[in-house]
């Protein structure tokens, strides 16, 4: 029999409503599901370990019933649950593109954090595969896709949380600039996510020259492709030819290598000032710190990303 728990209005802050898409699947749920019958009662639809499969979701759309609700709590038993049906959620028009954002960015962060916790394995990287992939096929096919990954973002220094931002930006800068495809996106969203792997296990942050080539050497042992290490290897290199580790000047650093370099230093400048800055002031700073270190189309098609 349902439950209705009435709760303060304070306590909506413990709710968080769920597109009821992608929760359909064979294993039992691992947390509970709720209905909102009012503005401040929710009534237990599914306990967990119960089923929730197919039909059950067909019996909800019907009734008309597209989103349910979850504790803020269980978000990341949630995330675990859709992550495998992550491309086929965001494909769903009749969920708001702001919505399917906000999933898949929370599911690429729990990726993320489990991915970097250590050095990653082959079963890691391919998870992240997955998610890339995912993510450019939204990008690809709505207009407003990028713009409502990026309102989910927020700087940060913490190498999951700088990963996963350099990852969703060099998605969209290899967009507009490189023109690339699904796979040119999902390779860059893997570039933007590894680039800083050499840091796993030491310390000196951008200090440590060799971090980059560490990185490369490892990308290439898990079998990576040649322009997510080239990415690892040179993004500190720079156009005026300032960087390292090889020096490398202008068109000579790899294309996706200059992408992911310009984010990562974005990110970095955005995410170190005290106090906080707008994303535009961030961009400010960057031109004046960094003059004549990025290729000038590059930086300028970054800017458009932003309006």
């Amino acid at each position: 029999m349902a439950t209705a728990l009435d709760l303060p209005a304070t306590s909506a802050a413990d709710f968080a409503a769920i597109p009821v898409s992608g929760l359909a699947a064979s294993e039992p749920l691992a947390f509970p599901l709720y209905l909102r019958t009012a503005q401040n009662t929710w009534v237990l639809y599914r306990p967990a370990t119960s089923a929730l499969d197919a039909t059950h979701v067909g019996r909800l759309n019907a009734e008309g019933v597209f989103e349910l609700f979850i504790r803020k709590s269980d978000r990341g038993l949630y995330y675990q649950r859709v992550g495998s049906s992550l491309d086929r959620m965001l494909l769903e028009r009749d969920v708001p593109i702001e919505t399917r954002a906000e999933v898949l960015v929370g599911v690429a962060t729990r990726m993320a954090d489990e991915l970097l916790a250590s050095r990653p394995n082959r079963e890691g990287v391919q998870k992240a595969r997955k998610v890339m992939m995912a993510t450019s096929g939204l990008l690809l096919r709505e207009e407003e896709g990028f713009a409502a990954i990026r309102k989910m973002l927020s700087g940060s220094t913490a190498l999951s949380k700088h990963a996963l931002t350099v990852s969703f930006l060099s998605m969209g800068l290899a967009r507009i600039s490189l023109g690339s495809d699904a796979h040119g996106l999902m390779v860059a969203g893997l570039a933007g996510l590894l680039h800083d792997i050499g840091h796993i296990g030491h310390e000196g942050g951008d200090e440590d020259e060799m971090h980059t080539i560490r990185g490369a050497e490892y990308l290439a042992g898990l079998g990576l492709p040649d322009v997510v290490v080239e990415a690892t290897l040179h993004h500190h290199e720079r156009w005026d030819g300032s960087g390292g580790p090889h020096g490398l000047v202008g068109k000579a650093i790899p294309p996706l290598a200059r992408v992911v370099g310009l984010v990562d230093t974005f990110d970095k400048v955005y995410s170190n000032q005290r106090p906080r800055v707008s994303v535009f002031d961030a961009l400010r700073i960057l031109a004046l710190a960094y003059r004549d270190c990025f290729d000038n189309d590059l930086t300028a098609g970054f800017i458009k990303l932003f309006r």
